[in-house]
């Protein structure tokens, strides 16, 4: 289908490009559920150790393709469509993105927007382009925030920060974002595509099955408290021991070498 997301395996990585830069890479629900499923598939261990998500052209993405899925004169949809739609595509990947249990890195350039800028967000590392742009315009069309926002950035950048950007509809440069803690890393705009690369294939190379542990232990623990944080990195540490990627890593420390990690 034109447009959809192109989704490629390049060794262990997995690399999805956003390919609709003549709509600043807004997703349509087919747009979606493509990246739900490759998603779904490195899930299920059957792809890639690391994510890399991409825009092709100005702009990581504007968010969700309104326009299509509403077209001008056509019928209102039922009560309730909205919350069935979301469930069932961008709320998933939105989750899936979230729950993986491998490394994901976004490279950010131009706007990255609405369920855009949360694609973004869900990810571990948020590289952005110098010019990158980031902000929520749901407030300025007349309705409320979804596919995470309302989580994801209270915890990024606290509750006042939030604010400004949910109800104001405060857009964030990329110095700025990264003075806030919204993104990880900001580069010259020549740089972007080759950093994130970057990134994504030493995370694909590292501990993977450690690094997905690690990951569910920081998102429990943002809801916990100490007592359990403990007792949770207690058995964590107990089941990564037994794993193969420890086993390398005592290897090649005692050889004076890198590692060669697998993720098992």
């Amino acid at each position: 289908m034109t447009g959809e997301p192109r989704c490629e395996i390049s060794g262990d990585l997995l690399r999805i490009t956003l390919a609709r830069p003549d709509k600043a890479n807004a997703m349509r629900g087919r747009d979606m559920a493509v990246v739900l499923e490759a998603l779904e598939a490195v899930a299920a261990g059957r792809t890639a150790r690391a994510v890399l998500i991409e825009g092709e052209g100005r702009n990581f993405c504007a968010g969700a393709d309104l326009v299509s899925a509403n077209p001008p004169g056509g019928d209102r949809p039922p009560i309730g469509t909205m919350v069935r739609s979301l469930n069932t595509v961008a709320h998933r990947v939105i989750q899936t993105l979230w729950d993986l249990p491998v490394p994901t890195v976004a490279a950010v350039q131009g706007r990255a927007a609405a369920f855009g800028l949360n694609l973004a967000l869900a990810t571990d590392f948020v590289v952005a382009a110098e010019s990158a742009t980031f902000g929520y315009p749901f407030a300025q069309r007349g309705f409320t925030a979804d596919s995470g926002a309302t989580y994801l950035l209270p915890r990024l950048i606290g509750v006042a920060r939030a604010k400004q950007m949910l109800i104001r509809g405060t857009v964030v440069t990329a110095p700025r974002a990264l003075e806030w803690g919204l993104i990880g890393e900001v580069v010259p705009d020549g740089e972007l595509t080759e950093a994130a690369a970057r990134l994504a294939v030493e995370l694909a190379a590292g501990p993977t099955f450690v690094h997905g542990l690690t990951k569910a232990m920081i998102s429990d623990h943002l809801t916990s408290d100490l007592p359990r944080a403990l007792a949770a990195e207690a058995r964590t540490v107990e089941l990564s021991l037994r794993g193969d990627d420890f086993k390398e890593g005592i290897r090649a420390f005692l050889g004076r070498r890198p590692p060669r990690f697998t993720g098992h």
